[in-house]
């Protein structure tokens, strides 16, 4: 089993008591039997929490950053955030932990830098100068739910991602990257959808495979659904009590049919369909590992290229 720490910030729970709650929470994690405890960080915690002997208990820190500069990751993270973020990171490595980075897919680092390349690229390269295990991209496509007012104006567009995609997959595949990396398809055309929806019809509310707890009780399985009612189910009085009312998450689902993303289905992309977002072709992360979800691809060695032209 699985246990990933978010935020908020998590580093900042019971930060004025030297961080006692979370460290308790990572010590009990691992002696209930979670397997790998994973915590989720802005990166920006004071350098000490590094030695604290709880905090060493974890199986990975996952940092947030934007950019491999500065001027790329500040503006969206905070003044200073880029500096500090890094300087942790490097402590961390050295520390021995293993280390990741969590970076949006914004607009900026899809611009083409000079080497022809998506400045995306160069992430990946920035983040293996840092000796990181793996660098996991999350999309910021505006898709028709509550969460798109957390991009801004960083958006990419549906039509510029998927060449960008081609170019980066090509090169994970050539293995011309040293580190992991965990890079989303996004949208494939209605036609490549219809090819294989075994395979492209991943979804974790559909598999069961993952629940977020918040602090209100609400347990959820769809990550698109925070900022709404949404759940599956919520933990009230020390018992969980399934959902019955119209806030079910899993209401609009066909629960026993591969199709494309049901809560982002619900916007036109024309001729794509839209994807989960943790589909993430050929990816090292535990769940997508023991499901053994690339065997479903009946293509394996198909020319990437073919997936995602725009009509």
């Amino acid at each position: 089993m699985k246990l990933t720490i978010l935020g908020g910030e998590p580093t900042l729970y019971d930060v004025f008591h030297g961080n006692k709650d979370l460290l308790e929470v990572i010590r009990m994690a691992k002696n209930v039997g979670y397997d790998y405890v994973r915590i989720s960080t802005n990166g920006t915690f004071e350098e000490e929490l590094l030695e604290r002997r709880d905090f060493k208990r974890l199986d990975e820190i996952a940092f947030s950053l934007d950019g491999f500069s500065s001027r790329i990751n500040d503006p969206i993270r905070g003044s200073g955030t880029f500096n500090k973020i890094t300087s942790n990171i490097k402590h961390a490595v050295k520390l021995g932990y293993t280390t990741s980075i969590t970076c949006c897919l914004h607009k900026r680092l899809l611009e083409e830098g000079n080497d022809g390349n998506p400045l995306l690229d160069r992430m990946i390269k920035f983040a293996e100068t840092l000796n990181v295990d793996c660098v996991n991209f999350h999309d910021l496509f505006e898709i028709g739910v509550p969460m798109d007012t957390w991009t801004g104006n960083l958006n990419p567009s549906v039509e510029e991602w998927p060449s960008i995609y081609r170019k980066i997959r090509r090169h994970i595949d050539a293995r011309r990257y040293r580190i992991h990396v965990r890079l989303p398809t996004c949208f494939i055309t209605k036609e490549e959808f219809g090819r294989n929806q075994e395979y492209y019809g991943y979804c974790p509310a559909k598999l069961g495979e993952r629940v977020m707890v918040h602090p209100n009780g609400i347990i959820r399985i769809c990550s698109n659904l925070i900022c709404t009612s949404h759940g599956v189910a919520k933990f009230h009085d020390n018992k969980i009590v399934w959902d019955i009312s119209n806030s079910n998450e899993l209401l609009d689902h066909k629960l026993g049919i591969f199709t494309a993303c049901t809560n982002r289905g619900k916007k036109n992309f024309g001729n794509f369909v839209p994807l989960c977002f943790s589909f993430k072709p050929k990816q090292e992360e535990v769940v997508w590992k023991e499901l053994k979800w690339d065997t479903r691809d009946k293509a394996p060695d198909r020319e990437e290229g073919n997936i995602c032209e725009v009509a």
